[in-house]
């Protein structure tokens, strides 16, 4: 009999990922559970380490620290924690990050609009 709790996960974790390749990120995938290296929930994105949650009651500090772990671990520049809304589609759910992985996002998404250095 499968864990409830790690089906309930697994299904998340493919539901951000259907989401991501519908949204024309055709190379996200589910990443097998990795144990003591976990280098995330989602593969496809080199920069970027996925720790999707689905859970009753979201720990925002753990779900950060988890997110910053797998960034590190995968060698990402970015970790960011996408947890599921009860209640609410996939594209509802909240995406946790830190200020500083904010800033560089910010500081891409600035770049790559202008064609030109940071502000």
């Amino acid at each position: 009999m499968t864990n409830p709790s790690k089906a309930k996960g697994t299904r998340w974790e493919n539901a951000v990922a259907a989401h991501l390749r519908g949204a024309g990120y055709a190379e996200v995938y589910r990443l097998a559970p990795a144990g003591a290296d976990d280098c995330g929930d989602l593969g496809g994105i080199p920069e970027v380490a996925f720790e999707c949650r689905d859970r009753q009651r979201q720990e925002l500090a753990r779900n950060l620290d988890d997110a910053s772990d797998r960034a590190r671990c995968k060698g990402a520049r970015w970790g960011v924690a996408v947890m599921k809304r009860p209640q609410r589609p996939t594209e509802d759910a909240f995406v946790l990050m830190d200020l500083t992985t904010f800033t560089g996002l910010l500081r891409e998404a600035l770049l790559s609009s202008r064609g030109s250095g940071a502000p």
